[in-house]
């Protein structure tokens, strides 16, 4: 039998849940147009032929699915926990794994996203009652934690669904670099 050419795309960007399926974000979040905001995002690594991996979301995990998915919205305050952090950390031992496991076999890891403002997946902004600060959040922190310790130095990419022209010219950026990376 002959062999055939493995013509799959070995480059992969790992994005938050909430990126590709909304209905996890917590009620009265989704104030944004999907196709407006985030399809350009996810239309750009489609058409550059990069695998997307959807990451587990912490928060609609937290206490359960059932209550997970219909929570009210929370701050980062809330969220920082022993428990959620705990969670949290559990979840980003499950996708360091999934990493190592993807590098060894000879693929690419591009970069993470995350939703910025978010109290769990943001790379770099969170909001306070005092004005928005430099904070990742509580599950982006544990899988940066166990990347540094794991000598792992992947890219994250903060989505800003307010001005989302800069994080797509981050992304665009990336993938014309990604021969260099």
């Amino acid at each position: 039998m002959e062999k055939t050419e493995d013509k799959r795309s070995k480059d992969i960007v790992l994005v938050p849940f909430c990126i590709l399926c909304q209905a996890f974000q917590a009620k009265g979040i989704v104030r944004f147009d999907w196709k407006a905001t985030i399809k350009p995002l996810v239309d750009e690594l489609s058409n550059s032929d990069i695998n997307i991996i959807q990451m587990p979301c912490p928060e609609s995990q937290f206490n359960g699915w059932k209550k997970g998915l219909s929570r009210e919205p929370m701050g980062y305050k809330e969220y920082n926990t022993p428990e959620f952090r705990k969670l949290c950390s559990k979840l980003a031992e499950d996708v360091l794994d999934m990493i190592k496991g993807i590098l060894e076999n000879g693929y690419n890891i591009l970069a993470i996203m995350g939703i910025e403002m978010s109290p769990s997946c943001s790379v770099n902004y969170q909001y306070t009652n005092k004005g928005m600060i430099n904070l990742s959040g509580v599950y982006i922190q544990e899988l940066k934690k166990l990347l540094d310790e794991n000598n792992l130095d992947i890219k994250f990419i903060g989505i800003n669904r307010r001005h989302v022209g800069k994080s797509h010219r981050d992304l665009k950026a990336l993938i014309e670099n990604r021969t260099l990376i």
